[in-house]
């Protein structure tokens, strides 16, 4: 799917916007000149800038693309079959997390899709294995961010 940088600009000056209004309700740090507002002040308006660029640029450019049109990607099955494990499988992470556990959930998800792509089974099982518990273990040592368990809570390290 081929996207206008118009669309895209101005989805990204309305995110800008509403990260704008969001941070000015941050509290101010007692003592500090420096509130917790100013780093996504300084995100938003680098935001704001990158859209004004995408938006110009798009309508002094000829000739002026669509602002969509489908790709030829639309009518294959499996490319949608891999887009769907993709939204489906990165939105199941909310609801079944905490229940599942991110190893399980995370392997199966990655499986999924690598087989999707064809890739070869023992591979596919290495590499999500391999992946999911070394994301799960960088994030629970090095970033001091657990991640649940779920399902394998007593085998938890």
């Amino acid at each position: 799917m081929k996207i206008s940088d118009r669309l895209t600009g101005c989805f990204l000056l309305v995110f800008a916007t509403a990260i704008l209004f969001e941070a000015s309700s941050f509290p101010v740090i007692p003592g500090q000149s420096i509130g917790s507002a100013l780093l996504p002040n300084i995100v938003a308006i680098g935001l704001i800038g990158c859209a004004i660029i995408l938006i110009v640029s798009d309508l002094v450019g000829s000739p002026r693309p669509r602002l969509a049109e489908a790709g030829d990607w639309i009518t294959d099955p499996r490319r949608l079959l891999r887009v769907g494990i993709v939204l489906l499988g990165t939105a199941s992470f909310i609801p079944f997390m905490d229940v599942i556990g991110f190893p399980v959930l995370s392997i199966t998800v990655l499986l999924a899709f690598l087989l999707s792509l064809r890739v070869d089974i023992l591979t596919a099982i290495l590499v999500s294995v391999t992946a999911s518990l070394a994301i799960h273990t960088l994030f629970s040592k090095v970033f001091l961010v657990p991640l649940p368990w779920g399902v394998l809570q007593s085998i938890a390290w």
